[in-house]
């Protein structure tokens, strides 16, 4: 591939991304956009559940500091304050909040548990006013959740913990829930990616047939299977192969009907000629005749080939499939241009067919064999040299192939690609011919699955002299 073509495929393929790979970068997209979310959700949930977990438990390790206090401060002891339910603790005990005297002043100096630091007191100056119940004040440069209780026998009773402790329960509580949700993102990414190749896969069954398409064949898409969004593109494809392959049978009757007609005049020429050989003509005329002769020889020719390309583009007389004999087909070919070879004094060989114990058989309907062989055959007994030689041999490489070859002097690399093309003719020969014989070999032997491909019959020689093999081979291996 050239340069180009590589680089022309990359802006093909950037312009037309898979529709398996959208849609899954789609899906795995609107996933993660999904998990992302429903994380941060779970850690917002975890988060406020931490916080009131957090000011429960600093409210209920603050119910037993007060009570212990209360208990063991008065005299003598209040033990009952133990054991009483919190409505009658909180009568007895603990200073109403809206007591006017129940807030700690700004400056006051506060000794506060830490759950964090094991129950270690913490000696805190206030900077501001600090109400009774929860709050958040930074204590040695970290921010505390404190809870304080204002006892009616002038005790305070203040417990804390940092606030990041929240973020750290938050943040495991959070990963226990987000976990199984990504491993089943996971899970589900790979199904849907697994579905959407399934589900794609009649398309590409589709594209594999399209691409297994000669330029000759036009029948219609199998749809089968397909989704049905898919499916209108496929039918209307169909449409267009079904007009195309109309359009072309119309165009190939038209060239046959007129290649047709064209042999009538053609026919009354010859006749006419030949009636003009036997009258008593002067050389000059002869001569001139001669040449007329060649003239409508050449144009009988090129429309007999003409009709042949367009029944082979057509795909007339398919009706026999199976394998033709390659022995007795090669021999009636070797036999129509014998005349034109012995003129020449061209030796034509065959080689690999001596001796078989079966017929060798190639896949190729036995018409269309044969009008292979005999455009090779012309042509290289055409080109070959004057008492050159022309090889028909069954192919080593491939067993189902054959190939010709003569030792005239070839077809340049840079020619090949377009020898193919109808009317087209290597200049400078000095050979004549219709341009039509390399067309109807190629449209014949691609309709029975097999390549022509053309190769120099002797490398090492000089150019001009290295002659042309003609390999005919099976396409699939």
């Amino acid at each position: 591939m050239t340069e180009n073509a590589s680089r022309g495929g990359g802006r093909g393929a950037s312009r037309h991304p898979s529709l398996t790979k959208r849609l899954a970068a789609a899906v795995a997209a609107a996933v993660f956009a999904a998990t992302l979310a429903a994380s941060g959700v779970l850690f917002a949930v975890a988060y406020e559940d931490a916080c009131d977990h957090q000011d429960d438990l600093l409210e209920e390790v603050s119910g037993v500091m007060a009570r212990a206090n209360a208990a063991f401060s008065s005299d003598p002891p209040a033990w009952e304050a133990l054991s009483m339910d919190d409505d009658r603790f909180e009568a007895l005990y603990v200073m109403d909040e809206d007591d006017p005297q129940a807030r700690i002043p700004a400056g006051s100096e506060l000794l506060v548990m830490t759950l964090h630091k094991d129950g270690r007191a913490v000696r805190l100056r206030l900077e501001r006013p600090l109400d009774p119940g929860e709050s958040t004040l930074r204590i040695e440069g970290d921010e505390h959740r404190i809870y304080a209780r204002i006892l009616k026998n002038g005790r305070i009773v203040a417990v804390a913990q940092r606030t990041k402790e929240v973020w750290q329960a938050a943040r495991v509580e959070a990963l226990r829930a987000a976990v199984p949700l990504l491993g089943l993102s996971a899970a589900l990414l790979l199904v849907i990616f697994i579905v959407v190749w399934r589900v794609m896969r009649p398309v590409r069954r589709l594209a594999l047939e399209a691409s297994q398409k000669s330029g000759e064949e036009l029948s219609p898409l199998d749809p089968s299977g397909l989704p049905s969004e898919v499916l209108p593109l496929v039918e209307e494809l169909n449409g267009l192969l079904a007009r195309v392959r109309a359009l072309r049978d119309r165009e190939a009757r038209f060239v046959a009907d007129a290649a047709h007609e064209l042999r009538s005049p053609l026919a009354a020429l010859s006749l006419q000629t030949e009636r003009l050989e036997k009258e008593n003509l002067t050389p000059e005329a002869r001569a001139k005749l001669a040449k007329l002769k060649l003239g409508i020889d050449r144009a009988v020719r090129q429309v007999s080939q003409l009709l042949a390309l367009k029944r082979a583009q057509s795909g007339e007389a398919r009706a026999e499939t199976s394998p033709a004999d390659f022995a007795e087909t090669a021999a009636r070919a070797i036999e129509s241009v014998f005349e034109e070879a012995e003129s020449k004094s061209v030796e034509l060989a065959v080689d690999g067919l001596d001796g078989s114990p079966s017929p060798f058989r190639v896949k190729i309907p036995a018409d269309d064999l044969f009008t292979i062989l005999r455009n090779l055959l012309e042509n290289a007994v055409r080109y070959a040299p004057v008492g050159g030689r022309v090889l028909l041999k069954l192919d080593n490489v491939d067993p189902l192939g054959f190939f010709i070859e003569d030792d005239g002097p070839g077809i340049p690399p840079e020619e090949r690609p377009r020898v193919f093309d109808p009317f087209y003719r290597v200049l400078g020969t000095g050979v004549e011919g219709t341009g039509l014989g390399l067309a109807i070999v190629k449209t014949l032997a691609e309709r029975s699955g097999f390549e022509v491909k053309l190769e120099d019959a002797d490398p090492a020689a000089a150019d001009g002299r290295r002659g042309l093999r003609v390999r005919v081979r099976s396409r699939v291996r």
